[in-house]
Formats: structure tokens, C-alpha cells, sequence
């Protein structure tokens, strides 16, 4: 019998970071073949030009919020869909070499958003350490593992098991409902299962007085539940904005069809980013 053949989905890597484990919490991710990149970037643009079928990205941290080159990129560089959503719940651990102390930690390595969501952390048991970027979680364990200095990583378990690091103290997030939601990028969305979500895009012009609060309301005539709204500087000129909307619903179904054709009507820019079923936590 022939074996199928395997998918690849790209992700940030290497091994040991977030967003493999990501990776694993993906149903469809059984039939795929993982391909790690160095950068959220990387991955994005692997989708874009064919080097994978699908990429999972991170987009947004409930105590950080979003991913900004996330979101700057599905708007301005690339013409991908969102297929499918994943949430993580999220745990931070101080990892270190074998042998050191809190007391003896020098410096603290991670990716910028792991370290903001440890700052309480930090500031109150480790406020003397130097603070140093990572483009992940799994780089910032493997130069601790490689150092001779009393440096420390923050991280996931596997990273600490992956590089020999000991779990000096875990679940250092300044909160337990920590979780970072990913999105999955593909050519082609998802067909619709009736528990689904979708995300657009837009900008208005600066001279339509309450135009934001015009675009709302044709959701909510229609009975449409606003899961999360999110705004960028458009690139273009000082005030000016793009919005990000996410809501229930898929984008063939009938209402939300309708929504969309008002809302294109009120806005200078409008991008569908795709339809996907909807994360059920």
C-alpha cells in the first residue's frame, strides 16, 4: 500500500520552542512533516513561496497582545489565508546550567516576549541581571547550555531537557492565564464547519467622523459576535491605521457575506484574511 505523502508546515524553530509545541496541539499536524526557520518571518514567506504547504505562527499573548510582525506582514507583504487556530497555554521556566543559583544569575537570555511576560519576575528576584534578546526561547537555552558564565534562559521544558538545563524555578509568567494563540497559513482557507471564525483587515479615511463605530454596528445588526479588534499604524502616513477584526462566522455564510459587502463600501482598504474553525478552549 502506498503511504501517503506528508505535508510540510513550517514553524519557528529550532526544536524546543513554543511554537513546535504548537506544532503538536495541531490536529491536522499528523500528517505533516515539520520544517523549522529562524524567524516568524522565515516562515511566512516559506508559505508564500511554496517552500511549505502551511505555517503556524504566533499572533497574539494574552498579556502582551499582538505579534506585531505577524500581523504586519498579512497585511502588507503577502496574500495568505488563515486555515486554522491553535492556543497554547504558556509556561515559563528559569532554566540554567547544572549547579547555579538564583542568587548567582548574571544575565537572562529569552525571546523579547517570553521576557516581558516574566518582568514581574525579574524585576522582583533578579533585578540586578543583565536582560538579553533571543530570536527564541530554544536559541536563549542553547547559548546558556554552551556558557561558561552564570547566565540563565527563560524557557519551556523541552528546551531544558533538549540542552542538559536544570529547571531552576518554573511557571515564572507574571500570570497563569498566560496562553499565545497561532494562526495556520495556507493558499487556500478553511471550508466551513459551523463552529467558525473570521479575520479582516481595513482602514478608513481620518475625514469620516464615527466611521469605526459605522463598521462595528453592521455586525452587530446583524447578530455577529466581535471576538477581538487590534489596530496598527498603517506605514503610510502619522494617524492613520489599519484594523484588525476577528468574528464569528464564515465568510460564505449569508449574513456574514452581507457584513462584508457593507463594511468594503465604508472603508479605503479591505483585506479578508480568511475563514477557519474556531478554537474551542
Amino acid at each position: 500500500m502506498a503511504v501517503a505523502k506528508k505535508f510540510k508546515l513550517g514553524f519557528l524553530g529550532p526544536r524546543g520552542t513554543f511554537s513546535e509545541e504548537a506544532v503538536g496541539k495541531y490536529p491536522a499536524a499528523l500528517e505533516a512533516e515539520p520544517v523549522a526557520y529562524p524567524t516568524i518571518s522565515e516562515v511566512i514567506m516559506a508559505v508564500a513561496e511554496g517552500q511549505v504547504e502551511e505555517g503556524i505562527i504566533p499572533t497574539e499573548n494574552s498579556l502582551e497582545g499582538a505579534v506585531n510582525i505577524s500581523l504586519d506582514m498579512l497585511v502588507h507583504q503577502v496574500d495568505l489565508q488563515i486555515k486554522d487556530e491553535v492556543v497554547l497555554p504558556v509556561h515559563l521556566n528559569l532554566l540554567v546550567r547544572p549547579g547555579v543559583k538564583l542568587e548567582d544569575v548574571e544575565t537572562i537570555y529569552s525571546h523579547p516576549q517570553p521576557l516581558a511576560q516574566c518582568r514581574g519576575f525579574i524585576n522582583s528576584k533578579l533585578p540586578k541581571a543583565a536582560i538579553r534578546s533571543t530570536s527564541s526561547t530554544t536559541e536563549a537555552a542553547y547559548l546558556v547550555s554552551q556558557a561558561q558564565e552564570n547566565w540563565a534562559a527563560i524557557g519551556t521544558k523541552n528546551a531544558s531537557q533538549l540542552y542538559g538545563l536544570e529547571l531552576l524555578i518554573q511557571d515564572i509568567q507574571d500570570s497563569d492565564d498566560n496562553y499565545t494563540r497561532f494562526l495556520v497559513l495556507a493558499q487556500q482557507d478553511h471550508l466551513p464547519t459551523g463552529q467558525d471564525k473570521t479575520s479582516i483587515a481595513f482602514a478608513m479615511s481620518k475625514d469620516r467622523p464615527g466611521g469605526l463605530h459605522s463598521i462595528m454596528g453592521e455586525f452587530a445588526l446583524r447578530n455577529i459576535n466581535l471576538t477581538r479588534i487590534e489596530s496598527r499604524p498603517s506605514r503610510n502616513l502619522l494617524g492613520e491605521y489599519i484594523f484588525f477584526l476577528d468574528f464569528e462566522g464564515h465568510r460564505e455564510d449569508e449574513t456574514v457575506k452581507e457584513a462584508l459587502r457593507k463594511v468594503e463600501e465604508k472603508t479605503t482598504f479591505f483585506k479578508t484574511l480568511g475563514s477557519y474553525p474556531r478554537y474551542l478552549y
